[in-house]
């Protein structure tokens, strides 16, 4: 077994026994959900200030949603929705320019996970609107990717490309999205 399912294991077991009122385990569960998220904010957020304060905000975040989570689900997507969310809206107070974009919104592309549809819509937009400055195929790949929530093996399948051409041409996308935008890399 991984250690990131191990981790993710025992968050599911201790937020079950949080749920039944120990507090200790909820503690817990929130000591091992902060390193998870600090992991999961370094490429996406490069000021380290900023990083922190939003860990804390979405720290809040499951807190005050901690009635929406299901103990039948595995926690990982109920945090990670959470953590996109939180970032997003992150992000989107953070402009660039009269623009909402940054090169922190380009990491969505880079991220393992799909934009989920209880993501604010504002973020499809932004997906989309950078996708209009691609080529037909780097767009059909982004589009399967992260709109459809398609894995890469998937993407390579549907299309005949191999799974290491999927992602060099995953990457060149996201530099191409920052040149079009003049983001600073």
């Amino acid at each position: 077994m991984s250690a990131k399912k191990e981790i993710w294991e025992e968050c599911s077991a201790l937020i079950r026994k949080a749920g039944e009122g120990d507090q200790g385990s909820y503690e817990k569960f929130l000591q091992l959900v902060t390193g998870i998220l600090r992991s999961y904010l370094i490429p996406r957020i490069s000021n380290q200030e900023d990083r922190e304060d939003l860990v804390q905000d979405i720290l809040i975040g499951l807190h005050k949603a901690r009635d929406s989570y299901r103990e039948d689900r595995p926690p990982a997507p109920w945090v990670f929705a959470i953590a996109r969310y939180k970032t997003i809206d992150y992000l989107r107070k953070k402009k660039v320019g009269d623009r909402t974009l940054s090169v922190d919104n380009l990491e969505i592309f880079a991220s393992p996970e799909p934009v989920h549809e209880e993501e604010p819509e504002n973020a499809r937009e932004i997906l989309k609107k950078w996708l209009n400055v691609l080529d037909e195929r780097q767009k059909q790949i982004l589009t399967h990717l992260k709109l459809e929530g398609m894995s890469v093996r998937e993407v390579s399948e549907r299309t005949g490309l191999s799974e290491s051409n999927i992602k060099v041409i995953t990457h060149r996308a996201v530099q191409k999205i920052r040149k079009h935008f003049s983001l600073d890399l």
